[in-house]
């Protein structure tokens, strides 16, 4: 297997770490002051860091290295709103589900639209076919998710 390929695993499985300790922080404040105030704030937040790398890169580097495409900025803003979103939903139903049904329901969506963009090849790499395989892998993954909702 190349080393490109688990390098890329091991930083997978380190995100999805962060993200789990994200999602736990983002549903426990949730609680307190509301998951959409929670989304907003939890934004706004990475927006201040982002926004202060993005200043001390500025004048590290200067202008030409933020010279940006105007559809990068669109897309990238769309990125942002749907952020937002999915800070919001991760409060609201980790808070309902629980930490690893609530996880793993988000995995199983990524995994359902992932599954149809590599099909497509819109993904940036070579269409992956569909084949009974995958669509195993996803069914799985469903009664993985089904299995972890609490009872009650």
């Amino acid at each position: 297997m190349k080393l490109s390929i688990i390098t890329g695993a091991l930083v997978a499985l380190l995100t999805g770490i962060a993200i789990a300790v994200q999602s736990t922080m983002t549903s426990r404040v949730g609680g307190i002051i509301g998951d959409i105030r929670t989304g907003i704030l939890t934004n706004t937040m990475g927006g201040i860091v982002a926004g202060s790398l993005m200043l001390v890169w500025f004048l590290r580097e200067g202008p030409l290295v933020w010279k940006i495409p105007p559809i990068v900025i669109g897309v990238t803003a769309l990125s942002g709103i749907l952020g937002v979103f999915i800070i919001t939903g991760i409060s609201f139903s980790l808070q309902r589900a629980g930490v690893a049904a609530g996880l793993a329901s988000v995995i199983l969506g990524q995994l359902a639209l992932s599954f149809i963009i590599d099909a497509l090849g819109i993904g940036g790499v070579e269409p992956i076919p569909i084949s009974a395989t995958r669509i195993l892998g996803i069914v799985v993954a469903g009664f993985g998710v089904y299995l972890l909702l609490p009872r009650g």
